[in-house]
């Protein structure tokens, strides 16, 4: 008998261990989207301000300030899309806790450094074009 209630024992740890990881993981990956899903509408602006900045550069007199706002829009582009080619939850299956939240909290901080990059190119290409 002892051993029928140990196993169970055992058994409902495991299970109650796996859940918490399991639950630890869904928690990883909402951050880490919940920042792309504040990104990714704001790649329509820089598509936006691309074709007007390129505009500007034909006629403004500071072209070359032009120029280099189209640049910092288009790394923030490229880097967007980087990410996302190279982003997949889907690598950390069979990986340990310590691996998967190193993963996940990596994934965190590049896209975060994408939204910064992506929010200052969008902020400094729209305060150009309203001169």
């Amino acid at each position: 008998m002892k051993k029928i209630i140990i196993t169970i024992s055992l058994f409902t740890t495991l299970t109650a261990c796996q859940k918490n990881a399991e639950d630890k993981q869904k928690i990883m990956i909402n951050e880490v989207m919940a920042v792309h899903d504040e990104v990714m509408p704001k790649m329509d602006d820089i598509m936006s301000l691309k074709s007007s900045l390129d505009s500007a550069i034909k006629v403004s007199p500071d072209s070359a300030k032009a120029k280099k706002l189209y640049a910092a829009l288009d790394v923030a582009d490229n880097q967007m899309m980087d990410w996302m080619e190279n982003y997949d939850s889907e690598s950390v299956k069979g990986k340990s806790e310590e691996e998967i939240s190193k993963y996940f909290a990596t994934q965190k901080t590049k896209i975060t450094e994408v939204k910064v990059l992506t929010d200052k190119s969008i902020e400094e290409a729209k305060g150009f074009l309203r001169k």
